[in-house]
C-alpha cells in the first residue's frame, strides 16, 4: 500500500514526462531539473548538451528512455535513491552519492566560476570573498566542489549562500544587486550574459571547482552488463558530443 501511494505521489507531483519513440517498450526514467540553458530546455520536448547527451549515449547502448521533469537538483537525488528515476544526468562524483547510485564514465567536464555585477576583489579567492561579507546565490542539490561543502558547515558563511532552483533569478538577483555573487557553471553563465543581454555581469577570475560530470544510474535499474553498455557508449560518441556541446556554445555565443 505504501508502495502504491509513493507511486501515485510521484504521478501527481511530476506531471510532466517526454517519453521516447520506442514508448511501447519499458523505458528507463531520466530525472532532469528545471530549465538550466544551454544544458537543458524545454519546447515542445527537452533539448541542450545534457539532454542531447543523454539520447544519443542511452539510444547508442541499446536503452528507451523517458524524460521526467523535475522541480531541482535536490529533489532528483532523492526520487533516485527511491527508484522513483533511473538516471540523472550532469552529476558530480561524491562519495555520498556513490552510497545510492552507480556513476558511468565522466561524458563532459564542468567548471564553477563566480559571476558578479562588478568588479570585486579580482585576486580573492572564495574563502576570502565569504569572509569579507558579501553574498552569494547557488542552485540547491548542486555539487560545487569541497570548498563550497566546507563553507556550508559555517553557520556565519552558511547564512550568506541563497541556493534558489530557478538560475533566471538566481541571476537576477545578481543582476539587481541583492546579491553579490553567482556560483554557476560557466557555459551556463556566458549562456545568459551573451543570449539574454546581462552584459554588466563579469567573470570573476577564480574557479570555484572543476570537475567531470557522469550519469548517476539507478542501482535499483542498472547491473555491470548494462554500465558496461552506457559506458561504451560514451567511449565511442566522444566526437559526437564534442560537437553537441559545441553547437549549444556557438548557438548562445
Amino acid at each position: 500500500m505504501l508502495i502504491r501511494l509513493s507511486v501515485l505521489l510521484f504521478v501527481l507531483v511530476f506531471p510532466k514526462s517526454y517519453a521516447s519513440d520506442c514508448a511501447d517498450q519499458p523505458s528507463l526514467k531520466i530525472g532532469i531539473g528545471s530549465s538550466w540553458p544551454p544544458f537543458v530546455m524545454y519546447g515542445t520536448r527537452p533539448y541542450g548538451i545534457d539532454v542531447d547527451i543523454t539520447r544519443a549515449v542511452f539510444e547508442r547502448a541499446g536503452f528507451c528512455i523517458e524524460f521526467i521533469q523535475l522541480p531541482s537538483s535536490a529533489r532528483g537525488i532523492t526520487e533516485l535513491e527511491k527508484g522513483l528515476i533511473d538516471v540523472l544526468p550532469s552529476a558530480s562524483f561524491s562519495v555520498d552519492r556513490a552510497k545510492i547510485a552507480y556513476f558511468s564514465s565522466p561524458y563532459r567536464r564542468e567548471k564553477m566560476r563566480l559571476f558578479a555585477n562588478k568588479e570585486i576583489d579580482l585576486d580573492s579567492n572564495l574563502i576570502e570573498l565569504f569572509s569579507a561579507g558579501y553574498t552569494f546565490t547557488a542552485n540547491p542539490g548542486a555539487y560545487y566542489g569541497e570548498e563550497v561543502k566546507q563553507i556550508k558547515k559555517i553557520d556565519w558563511y552558511d547564512r550568506r549562500l541563497f541556493e534558489i532552483a530557478s538560475l533566471d533569478r538566481r541571476i537576477e538577483m545578481v543582476a539587481k544587486n541583492r546579491v553579490d555573487f553567482l556560483i554557476e557553471d560557466e557555459d551556463a553563465g556566458y549562456y545568459y550574459i551573451n543570449k539574454l543581454g546581462y552584459q554588466s555581469i563579469q567573470l570573476h577570475p577564480y574557479v570555484v571547482n572543476d570537475n567531470a560530470i557522469h550519469f548517476m544510474l539507478g542501482r535499483h535499474a542498472f547491473k555491470r552488463s548494462d554500465i558496461e553498455r552506457v559506458n561504451e557508449a560514451i567511449t565511442n560518441l566522444n566526437g559526437t558530443i564534442a560537437n553537441i556541446s559545441e553547437k549549444y556554445r556557438k548557438d548562445s555565443g
